[in-house]
């Protein structure tokens, strides 16, 4: 039974990054830190199968976590990818048991799902990000107002007709209110910024920022300015935008990494109190596979560590205090193989537990509490099956 259910307050989670440099390019090699501490003790750390197999075999691209229906459990937004198949909303019993609640909520190719209070009336809506691989579709970009009650209604709003593959949510003018970055890939396109008005509503800000295939973005503040920057994540070398304070971005210069990097998660690794980076990546020309963590000098100037953590094909990534020792570890769902969970020594060295849950062709991770014991776990998204969820122990 459920014994500390969270509190009915809405909440979303955000993973950002960015940072302020000027200056010729950094190579993703330039003064890494130097890591000669003998590889940390494992820590103990267990996940179950709760047996659950959410959305029989339709291919899902992204899942999103938040308390959709205002009852403080912790419910699912699956975003499927197929063009031909409706995404669905998953009900959180409060025991971390899902129940279909039998909305489809349009269909074509769908890539990611952020949730957010878009329009400022105290639940989670939905931001969902388009692309039409066929190149004959629909490719705006989508928003889904919540009633309350965990029923969603489409925007009229059409939002870009890029090939965009991400998106982050955050107050990025100071105004109050969740604005987007959006990543753009397939033939370079460049990413965009939608403004907010605070009722839901998004206008173009006609910035055109970098041009690389990018893959996904994360938000946070990363050069301690206190407003948000933009890490992002491309096939090839990812980029580091710094906000000005009022939603406009300049390229910080940095060239961080040279692999197909999938997913980022942003938060402090090594307990310094600035934000540094963990990524995954795949196989990309002559790149390196393995996923990287970079390490942030409190100004957002990122220098990788010597860390090589998997050699795979890594999906995505998402970082929480898995073994409650007070620091962030890191899930890591691959597209082909187990999920790999790396456990951190609290000064942002990571060791993979001894537990590897049972894989798949997996697309997304998503953590949170859902079962209500206080500990994180976690749901995984899977393109060749089912989504399965995982108690943590």
């Amino acid at each position: 039974m459920a014994t500390n259910p969270m509190s009915p307050v809405r909440w979303m989670v955000v993973v950002a990054m960015a940072g302020l440099v000027t200056g010729p390019a950094i190579s993703q090699d330039q003064s890494a830190p130097e890591i000669q501490e003998e590889p940390p003790p494992r820590k103990s750390v267990a996940f179950r199968d709760s047996g659950q197999r959410l959305g029989g075999d339709i291919p899902t691209s992204s899942v999103a976590l938040g308390d959709l229906n205002g009852d403080g459990y912790v419910d699912a937004w699956i975003l499927n990818w197929n063009w031909r198949h409706a995404s669905t909303v998953w009900m959180n019993n409060g025991e971390g048991r899902f129940t279909d609640s039998g909305q489809k909520l349009g269909g074509g190719s769908r890539k990611t799902v952020v949730l957010g209070d878009l329009d400022r009336d105290g639940d989670l809506d939905a931001f969902v990000t388009s692309y039409d691989w066929r190149r004959d579709g629909d490719q705006s970009n989508i928003i889904w107002i919540n009633d309350g009650s965990g029923v969603f209604t489409k925007s009229p709003q059409a939002l870009g007709n890029s090939y965009s593959l991400g998106v982050a949510l955050g107050d990025l003018d100071g105004d109050g209110d969740l604005d987007a970055w959006i990543a753009n890939g397939g033939t370079p396109q460049p990413n965009r910024v939608w403004i907010n008005d605070g009722t839901g509503t998004f206008s173009d800000s006609g910035q055109l920022l970098g041009e690389e295939n990018s893959r996904t973005v994360a938000l946070g503040d990363l050069d301690g300015d206190g407003d948000l920057d933009a890490w992002v994540a491309n096939a090839g070398a990812n980029r580091v935008w710094i906000n000005d304070g009022t939603g406009r971005f300049e390229d910080s210069s940095q060239r961080l990494g040279d692999s197909n990097s999938r997913s980022i998660a942003l938060g402090d690794l090594d307990g310094d109190g600035d934000l540094d980076a963990w990524v995954a990546n795949r196989p990309f020309e002559s790149g390196n596979p393995a996923n990287h963590v970079w390490m942030n000098d409190g100004l957002g100037v990122f220098s990788r560590t010597d860390q090589s953590l998997g050699a795979s094909e890594s999906s995505s990534v998402a970082l929480g205090d898995f073994d409650r020792d007070g620091d962030l570890d890191a899930w890591v769902a691959e597209r082909s193989g187990p999920n790999r969970v790396w456990i951190n020594s609290g000064r942002g060295i990571f060791s993979e537990t001894p537990l590897t849950p049972e894989g798949g062709t997996n697309t997304s991770v998503q953590v949170a509490d859902l079962d209500g014991d206080g500990d994180l776990d976690a749901m995984v998204g899977n393109y060749l099956g089912p989504n399965w969820v995982w108690i943590n122990d």
